[in-house]
């Protein structure tokens, strides 16, 4: 589905990849973008609040009729409200709610609305741990209530395709402006007041860190796309250790800091790399900012 000229909603656009989502939208010429949130965060809309074609509606994926209002005249659907995978470890209750029954009635919804095409973004959570590359075809092993959540959402996708064209799009490590958890707001945070950054273990825990806006790119390129009932990994190619970021954070900070190695405690996991050939070949799609471009980035705009 063609992205200038028609009309997208997208669940969870006030969050931080949704507001990049709606920012790429805008800039490819969409009709109307609904963002439909619970949540109204300015700070993330800065620019695209200014914008008449955008339109909030503070609304709740557990409410269908709510969510009947909203798909009403859309052409595409981007569903990305989501627990995250904190409060989903703290609550797997909510989380079941939220990112499993959630999602069920947003495909509910976009199907009874007749909408032309959903994208799901999921997550990378669902291979679980794995010293893999993982590609599309790795095998499925989440451990984590989110990763279990994403995966369901995955499924929950494919008895209604008939109806309802489909992409889904999995997350590497996502970064950039507007982030407030993870690793890299976190060392940033630490930098700016004076205190050494903590690196749990030894820091050779390694990840594919992928900028937002690569992933808001390839997010409305499987929008764009004919290609249905496919899933996307969605990273940048490249892999970085944790001590390796915030070795660079500290360098691009200028900082004289040093990291302090918290070896008592548990590492997550020890590397999650994936490939995005799939989506290079499917999707046209390749990640443009490279980390230390990215970093920079955020560090000239944590001293501005």
């Amino acid at each position: 589905m063609k992205i200038a000229g028609h009309r997208f909603l997208i669940t969870g656009g006030n969050g931080f990849i949704g507001s990049h989502v709606v920012q790429g939208l805008l800039r490819q010429g969409a009709e109307q973008v609904v963002i439909f949130d619970q949540a109204a965060r300015a700070e993330n809309q800065a620019e695209a609040g200014r914008d008449r074609r955008v339109e909030v509606r503070q609304g709740d994926v557990l409410q269908p009729e709510q969510l009947a209002r909203a798909m009403a005249g859309m052409h595409g659907v981007f569903h990305m409200a989501v627990l995250p995978l904190g409060p989903c470890e703290s609550n797997p209750a909510r989380a079941f709610e939220i990112n499993i029954q959630g999602t069920f009635n947003v495909i509910r919804a976009a199907v009874k609305a007749g909408v032309g095409k959903l994208v799901y973004s999921s997550a990378s959570s669902v291979y679980g741990d794995t010293l893999d590359v993982m590609d599309e075809q790795h095998p499925f092993n989440p451990w984590t209530m989110y990763g279990v959540s994403k995966l369901c959402g995955e499924f929950l996708l494919r008895p209604f395709r008939a109806g309802l064209p489909y992409a889904i799009v999995r997350y590497m490590n996502v970064y950039g402006p507007n982030q407030t958890g993870g690793l890299i707001p976190i060392v940033l945070g630490k930098i700016r007041a004076g205190e050494p950054p903590v690196i749990n273990g030894d820091g050779s825990a390694s990840f594919d860190f992928v900028h937002v806006r690569d992933v808001a790119q390839c997010t409305i390129l499987a929008m764009d796309s004919e290609v249905t009932a496919e899933a996307f990994n969605v990273g940048s190619g490249t892999e970085a250790t944790v001590k390796q970021v915030v070795s660079t954070l500290l360098e691009l900070t200028g900082s004289s800091l040093r990291p302090v190695y918290k070896t008592d405690g548990p590492v997550p996991m020890s590397r999650r790399v994936g490939s995005s050939e799939k989506a290079k070949r499917l999707l046209g799609f390749e990640a443009s900012i490279s980390l230390t471009e990215g970093l920079r980035e955020l560090v000239r705009g944590s001293n501005g």
